[in-house]
C-alpha cells in the first residue's frame, strides 16, 4: 500500500514537470507574427494596339498588421511576365511599390500575373493580380463603291436593275445599321449587318420611279458603326430619269372650221412632261403640261385660214418626235368630234356609240353653236328644237333622207345637249348632225340601241359621288346621299339616270315636260347593284315636270352591301350597263 502510493507521487511530479516544460510563460500567446497585406489588391491595365499613349503606373502600398517596427520586403512576379515592371522590388512595410507595363510587341490578348511580397518575421506573403488587356484598333468600315448612279428612260418596259454595294471591315468584326435619307424612291437590303474580316456583307438597292419625271434626283445612304474607327460611311445615290419617246393616243376637238379663233387642244397620251415640245406641222405650239399623260396646246387661229390638215407632234429632245395626229381646218360650219351620254360621258368602246331613245346625250365638237352657251327653256310645256340667233339645232335622219329635229337643253360652240327622238327604233349606221348658221355639220354615224344607261353624278363628271336621295317614309323626308349622310342597308335609294330606253307611254310632242297622270315607266325593266350586290328596284319612271329622257330609279339597299363612302353602283337595261365610276354612300 505505502509503496503504491510513492509510485504515484513520482508519477505526478514526473507530469507537471513536462507540462512545465510545454506551456509557455504567461504572455508569450500575444507575441502572434504580422500578417502582410497590399493596398490595393489589383491591378488593372488596357491599351490599344497603335497607341502612342502607354498605361499610366499605378502604386500599391505595402503595410504590416499591428505596431511593431518595419519588415524588410521583397517583391517577385509570378509566372515571368517580361511585359510588367515593378519597382522598387525591395524595401520596407510602410512603402509602396509602382507597377507599370509595357505593351510593346504584344498582340491583343488578356495577359496576367501575380505579385507576391515577402517579409523576414511575416505570417505569410502578400499577394495582388496585375490583369493587362490588349485590344487591336478599332476597325475602319469601309463600303464600296463609293457611289451609285443608276439612269432610266421613262418608255423602258423595264424598272432600273438592282445595284449593290459591300460593307467590310479593315480588322476586327464590325455591326452596322444603314439609313436612307432624301430619297423616297430608294431601297435598300438589308438595313443592318455584322461584317467579319474576309466577309464582306452585300447591300442590295433598288429604285422606284413611279409617279417621277425626268430630272436627275439623288439621295444618300448613311451607314453607322459604333465600333468603327470612322463611326459612319456615306454613299451617294443618283437617279436619272430621261423623258422616252412621246406617244399620242388622242386629240380633242381634233378638228375647227376655217376661220376659226384659237383653239385649245387636249393631247392624251404618254411621256408628256413639262419641256415637251408640241409642233403643229413645223410652228411650235404654246403647251401647258397636265400630267404625264394630258398636255393642253393652242392652235393658233393663224394657223387656221386655210382648209387642210395640221399634223400635231410631241417632241422629248434628244428623242424622236412622237406619232403625228392630224387636227384638220374644216370647211365652214360646224363639225362633230364625238357623241356621248350627257350623265356618265363614257366614251363608246368601239368606233361607233350606241344611243338609246329619249337618252340625254352631249355632242362635242367645233363651231357647233354661239360661243356663250345658251339654256334651253321650255315653251309651251316642250323644250324646243332649236336655241339661239342664229339658231343651233341637232337632226336625227330616222327614215332616210328626212332629218327631224331633236329637243334641244345646251348649246354652244363645242357642245351641244339634246334628247335622242323617243321615235328612233334600233339600228346600225344611223345618222345625226348639227346645223348652225344654216350650215350642217357632216353626218355622225352611230347605233340605236335599246338602252344606254348613265348615273348623273354630282359634279356632272359621271365619276364618284352619284345624284341621289337617301328616302325616309315616316315622316317623308328626303336627303342628298353623301360620305356625311350615308343611307342606311335596307332604306330606299333614289338615283338619277339616262339612257333607260323607250317609256311608256311615251311623251308627244318629242321634248314633252313629263306629268305625273299617267307616270311613264320605263319598258325595258332595270337591275341594279350596289358593291356587286342586287339590289330590289321599287320603280323605274320618268320624272314628273322634266324632260322624258330623265329617268328615276327608287330601289331598296341590300343588306348584303358591304358598308362604305364610295359603293360603286351599277344600273343594267336590255343587257347594257352603266360605267361602274358611280358610287353611293352606305352605313
Amino acid at each position: 500500500m505505502k509503496q503504491g502510493v510513492g509510485a504515484w507521487q513520482l508519477h505526478n511530479r514526473t507530469v507537471c514537470w513536462i507540462w512545465c516544460l510545454l506551456v509557455p510563460a504567461p504572455g508569450v500567446w500575444a507575441q502572434a507574427l504580422p500578417s502582410l497585406s497590399l493596398t490595393p489588391s489589383a491591378a488593372s491595365f488596357s491599351h490599344q494596339i497603335g497607341s502612342a499613349q502607354l498605361p499610366a503606373p499605378q502604386t500599391l502600398q505595402v503595410k504590416r498588421s499591428g505596431t511593431g517596427p518595419a519588415l524588410d520586403f521583397t517583391v517577385t512576379v509570378t509566372p515571368a511576365a517580361p511585359w510588367l515592371i515593378v519597382t522598387p522590388t525591395s524595401g520596407k512595410t510602410g512603402s509602396s511599390i509602382s507597377v507599370r507595363v509595357n505593351p510593346t510587341s504584344l498582340v491583343a490578348g488578356t495577359y496576367t500575373a501575380t505579385l507576391q511580397v515577402e517579409a523576414t518575421g511575416a505570417s505569410g506573403p502578400a499577394t495582388a493580380q496585375v490583369v493587362f488587356i490588349v485590344r487591336n484598333p478599332p476597325p475602319t468600315m469601309g463600303v464600296s463603291p463609293g457611289s451609285l448612279a443608276f439612269n432610266w428612260q421613262t418608255d423602258s418596259p423595264t424598272a432600273p436593275g438592282a445595284q449593290t454595294v459591300a460593307v467590310t471591315t479593315t480588322g476586327e468584326p464590325l455591326s452596322f445599321t444603314a439609313s436612307v435619307s432624301g430619297a423616297p424612291w430608294l431601297s435598300i437590303s438589308p438595313a443592318v449587318g455584322v461584317v467579319l474580316a474576309g466577309s464582306p456583307v452585300v447591300v442590295t438597292a433598288t429604285v422606284d420611279t413611279t409617279g417621277l419625271l425626268p430630272a436627275t434626283y439623288t439621295g444618300k445612304v448613311t451607314f453607322t458603326s459604333t465600333t468603327a474607327a470612322n463611326k459612319s460611311v456615306t454613299l451617294t445615290v443618283t437617279l436619272t430619269i430621261h423623258p422616252g419617246t412621246a406617244v399620242i393616243s388622242s386629240i380633242w376637238p381634233s378638228a375647227a372650221p376655217i376661220g376659226s379663233n384659237d383653239a385649245t387642244i387636249t393631247l392624251r397620251g404618254n411621256h408628256f412632261f413639262k419641256a415637251s415640245v408640241v409642233k403643229a406641222n413645223s410652228t411650235d405650239l404654246a403647251a401647258t403640261w397636265v400630267s404625264r399623260e394630258v398636255l393642253l396646246a393652242v392652235v393658233p387661229k393663224a394657223l387656221m385660214n386655210t382648209q387642210g390638215t395640221l399634223a400635231i407632234t410631241v417632241t422629248n429632245s434628244p428623242r424622236p418626235a412622237s406619232n403625228s395626229v392630224n387636227f384638220t381646218v374644216t370647211p365652214p360650219g360646224p363639225t362633230i368630234q364625238t357623241v356621248v351620254n350627257a350623265a356618265s360621258f363614257a366614251l363608246p368602246s368601239g368606233s361607233t356609240p350606241g344611243i338609246a331613245p329619249g337618252e340625254i346625250i352631249s355632242i362635242f365638237g367645233a363651231g357647233l353653236g354661239p360661243s356663250t352657251a345658251l339654256v334651253a327653256s321650255p315653251t309651251g310645256g316642250s323644250f324646243p328644237t332649236s336655241l339661239g340667233t342664229p339658231p343651233a339645232s341637232v337632226e336625227f335622219e330616222l327614215t332616210p333622207g328626212v332629218w327631224t329635229p331633236a329637243p334641244i337643253l345646251l348649246a354652244q360652240a363645242n357642245q351641244i345637249n339634246c334628247q335622242a327622238p323617243f321615235a328612233m327604233t334600233p339600228g346600225t349606221g344611223l345618222k345625226l348632225r348639227v346645223v348652225y348658221n344654216s350650215l350642217a355639220s357632216a353626218p355622225f354615224l352611230f347605233d340605236a340601241v335599246p338602252a344606254n344607261p348613265g348615273l348623273f353624278t354630282v359634279d356632272s363628271s359621271g365619276r364618284g359621288q352619284a345624284a341621289a336621295l337617301n328616302y325616309a317614309a315616316s315622316p317623308p323626308t328626303y336627303t342628298l346621299n353623301s360620305a356625311s349622310n350615308p343611307v342606311a342597308k335596307g332604306g330606299v335609294l333614289i338615283l338619277y339616270l339616262t339612257g333607260g330606253g323607250a317609256i311608256s307611254p311615251a311623251p308627244s310632242p318629242e321634248g314633252q315636260l313629263i306629268s305625273s297622270s299617267p307616270l311613264p315607266s320605263l319598258v325595258n325593266p332595270p337591275s341594279v347593284t350596289l358593291g356587286g350586290e342586287a339590289a330590289s328596284v321599287i320603280s323605274a319612271t320618268a320624272v314628273p315636270g322634266a324632260i322624258g329622257g330623265l329617268v328615276q330609279l327608287n330601289v331598296n339597299v341590300p343588306s348584303t352591301v358591304v358598308s362604305g363612302k364610295e359603293v360603286p353602283v351599277r344600273v343594267t337595261v336590255a343587257g347594257r350597263s352603266s360605267p361602274s365610276t358611280a358610287t353611293v354612300a352606305v352605313k
